[in-house]
């Protein structure tokens, strides 16, 4: 481990001085860091829009509004009423949103339920192992995935398992106001205890997850709501969700 570190070390120094030093895992050890000059200018993008001669609308991106404004007015000559409330989005200088309110509130109002039972949010992540699902039963793929954390199941904060009585590796159900799933817990201290993750983008109608493995996603249990559709066409993937323990770990 060591000799792999202080050829690190020695790449790093000899790209920091345009090959004048070369400092091993020792000196690393004794100064902890190293900084080299770096000119200001080139903290900002500006001074490359000025030599390139680009223009630019900053900060009062006015082009925004009149495209808003535009579509508007052609959707209601049209008699399209549906869209109003993400016209509203069109602004030159954008507003601050509670996002974390309006989802639950839209969520909960089309499908019911109560907030309380759905303290935590359910994110899910790109996985390098799986093309979105559909290489999903290739078992040398899987054998993969499975040596990368979080793979086997749904990433959740040990403080927040502790309080619910879950340890790692139990069965548990997550569920949405839409509908249920279940998959074994996967504890790490990096994610927010109000958090959970599912990696992968399985369960789809096209790419069902393998069964023999059990992989859950978040796909079966986020609600599509024209409530949460943005000015560009766009919805997040994120849903207020419940937890609780079906099981003891395998």
């Amino acid at each position: 481990m060591e000799t792999i570190w202080d050829a690190s070390c020695r790449a790093a120094s000899a790209e920091l001085t345009g090959g004048a030093e070369e400092h091993g895992l020792d000196w690393w050890r004794e100064h902890g860091f190293r900084t080299i000059d770096y000119p200001r200018l080139q903290w900002y993008l500006y001074p490359h829009l000025v030599d390139n001669g680009m223009r630019f609308e900053m900060p009062y991106q006015e082009r925004i509004l009149r495209v808003g404004t535009e579509l508007g007015r052609r959707l209601h000559e049209a008699g399209i009423q549906w869209w109003d409330r993400q016209l509203g989005e069109y602004r030159a200088l954008p507003e601050f949103h509670d996002f974390s309110q309006l989802i639950k509130d839209a969520v909960i109002a089309n499908l019911g339920g109560q907030e309380e039972d759905f303290p935590f949010w359910l994110l899910t992540a790109r996985s390098m192992q799986y093309a979105w699902g559909g290489n999903v039963s290739l078992q040398m793929v899987r054998e993969v995935a499975a040596n990368v954390a979080g793979h086997r199941g749904v990433i959740m904060n040990p403080a927040s398992a502790r309080r619910l009585g879950i340890e790692d590796g139990d069965l548990i159900e997550v569920r949405s106001p839409l509908r249920a799933t279940r998959g074994r817990v996967v504890l790490r201290q990096g994610i927010r205890p109000d958090t959970l993750l599912m990696i992968g983008q399985f369960d789809h109608w096209v790419t069902p997850t393998a069964k023999d493995f059990g992989v859950t996603s978040m796909n079966s249990l986020v609600p599509m709501l024209l409530d949460l559709t943005d000015a560009t066409g766009s919805a997040g993937d994120i849903v207020p969700v419940g937890v609780k323990r079906v099981g003891g770990g395998q």
